[in-house]
């Protein structure tokens, strides 16, 4: 059994690393995300070479530690990945509800709460943990219930809204999703002997990683439904291809940072436009050329011809100077 787990925790610090590889945009939420499934791993790692039950309590709030943050990053990284808006008040009451319940769950071995009482068994040289569950236990069953929840209801709205990018998608959270959901059901009502979420943790992220590399490496998002017509608008217009030096706009210079976030904070057409698309704007009003824009997206000229001509023709517009001229008035 500690053979098992440390094989587990093992392949999810080499998961890190293959993150890193796979996410070229440096996705926070996602290496975060991979970061405590190997913390979590570790714990139960940990637990199970546990010489005594103080070792153990340690071990176990680590494994704590990885397993109430998780929900979290992948919650919040589902909701980015589904270009869904939030309140930014969101994450910061999430972390402190995740908090919250850490300090609950790690409680064991100084407060009654969460277990009234544990004990070490060393059986065949692997030691386990034998828990009398507290009251408050089940605020640890209401919380990753909830976040489960939610991140079901998450992609079934972006499903809705038609904000995932395929088919194949569609498939990729919701089995990663119902995959965790069930093991964890499952494992309430069988012996705690070895802990599957740990598995099923693994499982998760080999999904989001097929995910990832899908739609970085093939620009999946939106190709579908760029036209001709769309490829007409842009060769009368487009001028992407080299950086558009314009001076002023109605007196003002090229948009600063503040300003690009400001207009997207108040257009409500850039919320319409797909998560690639609206990196292309962005990279746009920072007057970057096309072969620039290309090579930061890691796609080619060709693709960010289309993501551009698409954006054009959804926010009416027929070249830069028309898009620039448009979006300064969201500046406020």
């Amino acid at each position: 059994m500690s053979l098992t787990y440390g094989i587990i925790s093992m392949v999810s610090l080499i998961l890190i690393g293959v993150c890193f590889a796979v996410d070229r945009k440096r996705d926070i939420l996602l290496l975060l995300m991979f970061i405590s499934v190997f913390v979590c791993n570790l714990g139960h790692f940990l637990v199970s070479i546990a010489p005594n039950i103080d070792f153990a309590l340690n071990a176990n709030r680590l494994a704590y530690l990885g397993q109430v943050f998780l929900p979290f990053f992948l919650l919040m990284m589902i909701l980015n990945l589904c270009n869904i808006k939030y309140k930014k008040r969101l994450p910061i009451c999430l972390s402190v509800a995740s908090f919250a319940m850490l300090i609950v769950a790690g409680s064991p071995g100084i407060l009654q709460w969460y277990y009234k009482s544990a004990s070490l068994v060393i059986t065949g040289g692997v030691s386990q943990i034998i828990r009398e569950y507290g009251p408050l236990h089940i605020v640890y069953y209401i919380y990753l219930f909830g976040y489960f929840l939610s991140t079901l209801c998450v992609v079934i709205f972006a499903i809705y809204k038609k904000k995932v990018v395929s088919k194949l998608h569609v498939t990729f959270l919701l089995s990663a999703i119902l995959c965790n959901t069930v093991i964890w059901i499952v494992e309430q009502f069988l012996p705690r002997g070895f802990e599957f979420l740990t598995a099923s943790y693994i499982m998760t992220e080999l999904f989001i990683l097929l995910l990832y590399g899908i739609l970085q490496e093939y620009s999946l998002i939106n190709q579908k439904e760029i036209t001709l017509k769309s490829n007409t608008s842009q060769n009368k217009g487009d001028n992407t291809s080299e950086k558009i030096s314009f001076g002023e706009i109605n007196g003002r210079e090229l948009f600063s940072t503040a300003e690009i976030d400001k207009i997207f904070s108040n257009c409500d057409a850039l919320s319409e436009l797909t998560n690639r698309e609206r990196e292309v704007v962005k990279c746009i009003l920072e007057n970057k050329p096309r072969k620039k824009i290309a090579e930061e997206l890691y796609v080619t000229e060709s693709t960010i011809k289309k993501y551009t001509s698409s954006v054009y023709k959804k926010l009416t517009v027929n070249n830069r100077m028309e898009l620039f001229a448009k979006l300064k008035n969201y500046i406020g």
